[in-house]
């Protein structure tokens, strides 16, 4: 990107929401944590605002470093994000959907907390390996099971009226 080699990796479950509802309102460095740029052959993170400022640049000097900088934050946003624009979700038939609130701790998000109560994941497994992406593949699996067996349970109610 503008003469400069980058790379970076999905945010994890856990700090991928957080950063998710934050996007357009935290600071370039939280959003390039997971980026590093290449520097004579090494790899040189983006966390810091140093770095940033040093390497985050078009090489031939025609972009501003800060449009350079906007174009890597929204890159790296997509690579991490992009995938919910075309989420679509499990069809959850309405006669399965109530208005019951689901409960959470004041450290996790709903979707965090329904992954490790099923058993998909564990809380360290979401902070530190599967991606936000992950994490809403597997909380589809899950709404996915739990619509199967209310469709299950009912075709064996309706059975054991006949």
């Amino acid at each position: 990107m503008f003469g400069v080699k980058y790379r970076t990796t999905q945010f994890d479950a856990v700090s991928g929401l957080d950063l998710m509802e934050l996007l357009r309102t935290v600071h370039p460095c939280e959003v390039l944590k997971k980026t590093e740029v290449e520097v004579m052959g090494n790899w040189v993170p983006l966390n810091d605002p140093d770095n940033v400022n040093f390497y985050v640049k078009d090489v031939l000097g025609i972009v501003p470093p800060l449009k350079v900088l906007i174009a890597l934050s929204d890159t790296v946003s997509a690579f991490s994000f992009e995938f919910l624009s075309g989420w679509k979700g499990v069809k959850v038939p309405s006669r399965f959907i109530s208005d019951a609130v689901s409960v959470s701790t004041a450290y996790s998000k709903p979707l965090i907390t329904q992954l490790v109560q099923s058993g998909s994941a564990s809380l360290k497994e979401l902070e530190e390996y599967y991606s936000l992406e992950d994490a809403f593949k597997m909380f589809e699996i899950n709404v996915a099971k739990g619509v199967n067996d209310a469709l299950s349970s009912e075709a064996a109610a309706k059975a054991s009226k006949r």
